[in-house]
């Protein structure tokens, strides 16, 4: 099959078509004359790297951006003028859940949920009893398990936030669901479930428009993909005729290496450099590499003992946790969504306050340091959320880079900003990790990037730290597979040069791929901790979901696999 997109369907069935669609932003073509065609009620599956123009083209078929140029189609009908907004596409059977959800925080889940198609008494009143009773029945379906609708949407996890937007779709009555990644936070329990349902709604005649970057999910659940490339539709096949290999292949076409610049180990100590300074006018003095200390031999570079921590809520989400990180390690803390591993990480770099316990950096307490003082110490965060708490999306590409650093005039900062070498570090770190950024360059807002390419700048202004220990959480989330393999091998590489990494992952096949022991919670307790060699996905599966554990035999704490003490399943109270 040749490069450009075979249209040859017949359009009969087709409950979709968008044709010569083009979407321009401030110093970025997102979508450039793509052709889509999706039969009904089929699962249809849509690919491409980051910034390649996915979430743009299902924004403008739910309404909330119009093309620049193009034609859609909805059941054979022209939409002559584009969609006007999400109300219009609502009101023709299209909804969408987002990969970074939209609920409005000081509302209740039922409230969001309701929220537009609000049932009522007579008169206007609320009727908001037989809604929550659908949307139980719903949930159920999902195999979400318990939802209190009565929550806040601002205490809800990402994940949370994810099933509620799903919810919210099929509350509507959706018929054609579009669906922009939202197994990227779900554990591998949660998304099988997703998958059964999904099937079951296209079994009964709705059409799925599925986003995703998991090359497996493609493949074991589509009937048909269509693979965008920087803008271009490049491909549209039936899942049955084709592989992997051919989808990444026309993906990512030929790309060179990116050169990883990250800390290096030296003899007796650990040496942080950050990155090359700019050169040019805007020169400054190399920056001087951070001495660390190494741990007292044998001991971790991380401990976690006995840490207890509230949610949002005031509700313990962390109860009497321990475990350790050693230099040259990666230990990977899985669990399914909700169960500690969010509060436990904002803990360990600061943003939570421990009820109880302690936690150690290469010997020495950090227990009442501030969040600034840990990362002076050479802890570094990648947080779940990358909206929300990694970035500040109306601010720059450069100005995001510098958060953090903006004291330190190697960074163009200090009591006034140096905007000419904040920007040539900014433009180095785009180089480096290649980050999508259009025409306007480094000063192009973050919003307007895709969700992998602010991935990306989190990822690199982390490693660019003077770094010991990186807590990672959720680092690959909506990273496409080019992209998370990027990740992968920076993370290996910080490993090899002697840091902690501390990783937490829904997602059990990256814990296995990178991690040297894989700490299990459940119930806001650490349930297990077992060498990499010895675990299976079986026994890891079993500890998250509290099932009987058959423990190993091996002793040492969190460093052989034993279950730490009272730390069973059957131990919670």
């Amino acid at each position: 099959m040749s490069d450009l997109a075979e249209l040859t369907s017949p359009i009969d069935n087709a409950i979709v078509r968008l044709e010569n669609i083009t979407k321009r932003f401030p110093g970025v073509v997102a979508n450039r004359g793509v052709h889509l065609r999706v039969m009904a009620g089929t699962f249809h599956a849509l690919i491409g790297e980051n910034g390649a123009g996915k979430s743009t083209l299902l924004n403008i078929l739910y309404g909330r951006y119009r093309p620049d140029a193009g034609r859609i189609f909805v059941r054979d009908e022209e939409i002559t003028e584009a969609l006007e907004s999400p109300a219009d596409a609502i009101r023709r059977g299209i909804g969408l859940v987002s990969q970074h959800y939209a609920l409005i925080p000081a509302l209740s889940v039922l409230e969001n949920i309701v929220l537009g198609a609000e049932p009522t008494f007579p008169g206007g009143a609320l009727r908001l009893g037989p809604a929550a009773e659908r949307i139980a029945a719903l949930s159920e379906q999902l195999g979400l398990g318990d939802l209190d609708l009565k929550a806040r949407a601002d205490t809800l996890s990402v994940a949370a936030g994810q099933k509620v937007e799903i919810l919210k779709a099929l509350y509507r009555g959706a018929q054609i669901l579009l669906l922009d990644e939202p197994t990227a936070t779900l554990a591998p329990q949660e998304a099988e479930s997703l998958f059964a349902l999904l099937h079951r709604l296209v079994a009964g005649g709705t059409t799925v428009v599925f986003v995703t970057h998991k090359l497996r999910e493609v493949m074991a659940h589509s009937d048909r993909v269509s693979v965008l490339r920087a803008g271009r539709n490049v491909g549209d096949f039936n899942t049955r005729e084709t592989n992997e290999r051919d989808l990444l292949r026309r993906m990512i076409g030929t790309r060179g290496h990116v050169p990883l610049d990250i800390d290096r180990t030296l003899t007796g100590e650990l040496v942080v450099a950050a990155p090359q300074a700019p050169t040019g006018p805007t020169d400054s003095p190399t920056p001087t590499p951070v001495f660390v200390p190494r741990p007292p031999s044998g001991s971790p570079l991380l401990q976690v003992e006995g840490v207890t921590v509230r949610n949002a809520r005031r509700a313990i989400a962390v109860r009497n946790a321990s475990l350790e990180v050693g230099m040259g390690e990666i230990v990977g803390v899985a669990g399914v969504d909700g169960s500690g591993q969010r509060e436990l990480a904002e803990a360990i770099v600061g943003l939570r306050r421990l009820e109880a316990g302690r936690v150690f950096l290469a010997g020495i307490e950090l227990t009442r340091m501030s969040v600034r003082q840990r990362q002076e110490f050479g802890v570094a965060y990648i947080p779940e959320d990358r909206q929300r708490d990694g970035l500040v999306l109306d601010f720059s590409v450069a100005e995001n880079y510098l958060l953090g650093h903006e004291t330190k005039k190697s960074w163009g900062g200090g009591w006034l900003l140096d905007p000419q070498r904040m920007l040539a570090r900014a433009v180095q770190m785009v180089e480096r990790y290649d980050v999508r950024i259009g025409f306007t360059g480094v000063e192009t807002p973050a919003g307007m990037l895709s969700g992998g390419n602010q991935q990306k700048i989190i990822i690199a202004r982390a490693l660019a730290s003077s770094l010991r220990l990186l807590v990672a959480s959720q680092p690959t989330r909506g990273l496409d597979v080019a992209a998370s393999q990027f990740v992968y091998e920076t993370l290996r590489q910080a490993r090899a040069r002697g840091l902690g990494v501390l990783l937490f992952s829904l997602d059990l096949d990256e814990i296995f791929q990178l991690a040297d022991r894989i700490a299990v919670m459940f119930n806001g307790k650490v349930v297990g901790v077992v060498p990499r060699a010895q675990a299976t996905p079986e026994q890891i599966g079993a500890l998250m979901t509290g099932a009987t554990w058959q423990q190993t035999g091996e002793k040492g704490k969190g460093n052989q696999g034993e279950m730490p003490p009272g730390a069973g399943p059957g131990a919670l109270p």
